[in-house]
């Protein structure tokens, strides 16, 4: 199992959120009174044994009940001899009291020398529509309709739990994020462990909550490591509430560090940048 693998599942993690309302999908949600326009600019750095090997980052925009998000990854430094990687993605929608609409999610991809990949879905009332090009053939690890009708795509995903609009007293890290990027069907599930301290220069300073992350395969394609036969090491993160006025619910749920141990040392996703619109001390 490579650094390389782990990294890209940790930013999966980190960007397919945690705290999914139930029925979400094209399920109408609750109205949330519209706050002022905030946004959520989030830069994180990808290293092993503490040699950084890529970097990723979120740009959130909201305002009227609706989202508008981007990121960006890439990998960077020696590793880039072995494994070269660019992912853009984007994705918009609307979010109420206890959950969220998306609309569309369109990404695109290249891998060293290779074509670029573009995956695009659609969101409405039926199930997800599905663009690919370069085409693939579904047939061959299919997810059902069934199983892609209360899923959010990644980026969506992400928006959930950093909105902060499902965070509760009782589950601060969330419970699950059911998840259809185009190709699999997969859900990311968080267990609260306890509160610790974390001081992270100009960025933060206070209490995050310690969380395990699960990453549970439904359908679709299978990660790589996992079609091996290869067992997932587990998975931590440090999830901290950001207080904003501008918020859709008055504070943000950001993660502050992820990381994983593994056979041959620790692959960790560290929080570079954070830029808050209406910023309140908490």
């Amino acid at each position: 199992m490579s650094q390389t693998r782990i990294g890209q599942l940790l930013c999966a993690a980190l960007v397919s959120g945690a705290l999914i309302a139930p029925a979400l999908g094209g399920t109408k949600v609750a109205s949330l009174e519209p706050a002022k326009p905030g946004s959520l600019d989030l830069a994180y750095s990808l290293a092993f044994w503490g040699i950084p090997f890529g970097d990723t980052s979120y740009d959130g925009k909201f305002a009227n009940n609706s989202y508008d998000v981007r990121s960006h990854f890439k990998t960077g430094g020696v590793v880039s001899v072995f494994w070269q990687a660019q992912i853009d993605a984007n994705a918009n929608g609307h979010y109420g009291a206890h959950g969220l609409e998306p609309v569309l999610y369109d990404s695109l991809s290249q891998r060293r020398a290779q074509p670029k990949a573009r995956m695009k879905v659609t969101f409405g009332e039926g199930a997800p529509v599905t663009f690919a090009d370069p085409a693939y053939d579904a047939t061959k690890y299919p997810v059902s309709d069934e199983q892609k009708k209360d899923a959010v795509d990644p980026m969506s995903a992400a928006t959930l739990i950093l909105s902060g609009i499902t965070a509760d007293a009782a589950n601060p890290c969330g419970k699950t994020a059911p998840v259809f990027d185009g190709r699999r069907r997969y859900n990311i599930e968080f267990t609260y462990i306890k509160d610790e301290p974390v001081k992270l220069g100009n960025l933060f300073n206070g209490t995050a909550h310690l969380c395990q992350i699960h990453y549970n395969q439904i359908a679709g394609f299978k990660q790589k490591i996992i079609e091996e036969g290869k067992k997932l090491p587990p998975m931590y993160g440090l999830f901290a509430d950001v207080p904003s006025a501008t918020a859709p619910s008055g504070h943000y749920v950001v993660a502050v560090k992820l990381w994983a141990d593994t056979g041959w040392g620790t692959v960790s996703v560290y929080l570079t940048q954070l830029n808050v619109s209406g910023a309140t001390k908490g």
